[in-house]
């Protein structure tokens, strides 16, 4: 069987081939280094990058094309994978996530080629519904706003809120088109049969870094009544939110404290803060938390399992999400997580027995939850524990990989 996938990002093998830097940690790195090692498979990545395609080994090659703006359309590319198309002729073309216009242009080509019916996306997130979601709970006038920044740049939330709107209008357009998608929850399956009922959907779990399957929370050794969130980068990431929340925690936990991966944006120049990072930042000042959040800068994996297993509790106050990777990897650490009830977030993590889900626009049951789960104190481990199983066959590497191959069965087979 000949494979074409198409990546949104280099895999780890790819980066190393060009720099001869080992980087890696992205989920898709532990899917293609499995897919690899499977007989009868021949193998050709493409993804973006500048420069010359090579051969890794035996039955795997890449090649890389430009990325271009994420939201604006470019019609060379379908020449251009047209003539992929041509030279390789896969017999499955695994499409991974279509949040990129390149999504579309694989499509085209492969319907101006006659194989469309050897094309499956893979659901990462959507960013048609996304878009919806973009700025819920941020203030009006914040969203319509400039920073100096903002100005400058022509970027502030509610174009960047477009950007997705345009970016959602080729994701759909793709997805009219194609026979086959790959998706994981309740959520992308709804979704996608909305877009296209004839689409066939084939059910497939994502298998996260190996970094995360060992290791073990334990109350006795994580920092009391700190919580961990994985992003405050925009508005959809729902920080603001944990924010208010944040604040309520403090009046019964004084000695709360909140860690974040990203830069800080209460040191940041102000000339270069977005709209949405100087409202964090005056929301921060106004419930007067600036000296009980740190900022952790980017993070590895290791150094993201080092946060997860430090923390008392892991939050995730997203507006919208699929299937957050960052909760599946905190759960198969067994730490103890609240998420917000958006997207497929219910489909991973059971309300009560392995964590606790809240309203998204509800800061207040959010703080809730929090105060509950510091009050447990050892006691949470259980909700750990339960966790840890769940994800555990959620991402079993094994089943997982087998459920992906049997896609490419049935679609080599039709």
């Amino acid at each position: 069987m000949k494979l074409l996938m198409l990546c949104n990002m280099k895999p780890a093998v790819v980066q190393e081939k060009l720099t001869g830097t080992k980087q890696g940690g992205l989920w898709v790195d532990h899917v293609l280094s499995a897919l690899r090692k499977q007989e009868n498979l021949t193998i050709h990545v493409l993804c973006p990058g500048e420069g010359e395609g090579a051969t890794l080994d035996e039955g795997c090659s890449f090649s890389l094309f430009p990325l271009g703006q994420a939201h604006v359309y470019q019609p060379g590319l379908e020449d251009a994978f047209g003539k992929t198309l041509s030279d390789f002729a896969p017999d499955v073309i695994h499409i991974w996530g279509t949040e990129y216009g390149h999504t579309l242009a694989m499509v085209n080509a492969s319907e101006k080629a006659g194989c469309l019916d050897r094309v499956v996306i893979h659901i990462q997130g959507l960013c048609s519904i996304y878009a919806d979601h973009y700025a819920e709970g941020v203030p009006h006038s914040v969203q319509v706003g400039y920073t100096f920044r903002d100005f400058l740049r022509r970027d502030n939330i509610r174009a960047q809120q477009e950007k997705f709107v345009l970016r959602g209008e080729m994701e759909v357009k793709a997805l009219r088109k194609v026979r086959h998608v790959i998706g994981r929850t309740d959520w992308d399956e709804a979704c996608t049969k909305q877009i296209n009922p004839d689409a066939k959907y084939h059910f497939g779990n994502e298998t996260l870094r190996e970094q995360f399957f060992e290791g073990t929370w334990d109350y006795a050794s994580c920092r009391k009544h700190r919580i961990f969130a994985s992003s405050c980068a925009y508005p959809v990431k729902g920080f603001h939110y944990l924010l208010q929340a944040f604040a309520e925690v403090v009046k019964n936990y004084p000695d709360a404290t909140l860690a974040v991966t990203g830069k800080s944006y209460l040191t940041v120049d102000p000339k270069r803060r977005g709209s949405y990072q100087k409202y964090l930042a005056e929301l921060t000042g106004k419930l007067g938390l600036e000296d009980k959040i740190e900022f952790l800068g980017g993070l590895s994996a290791e150094g993201m399992k080092a946060n997860y297993l430090s923390a008392n509790v892991f939050v995730l106050p997203s507006t919208i999400e699929n299937s957050p990777n960052s909760l599946g990897e905190a759960m198969l650490l067994g730490v103890p997580c609240i998420a917000s009830d958006v997207g497929g977030v219910t489909t991973m993590m059971t309300h009560g027995k392995e964590g606790y889900v809240y309203q998204s626009t509800a800061p207040y049951m959010l703080a809730h939850y929090i105060n509950k789960v510091f009050a447990m104190e050892d006691a949470a481990a259980d909700l750990g524990r339960a966790a840890a199983a769940h994800a555990r066959i959620t991402h079993d590497p094994e089943k997982n990989l087998n459920d992906l191959l049997e896609t490419y069965r049935e679609i080599v087979g039709e």
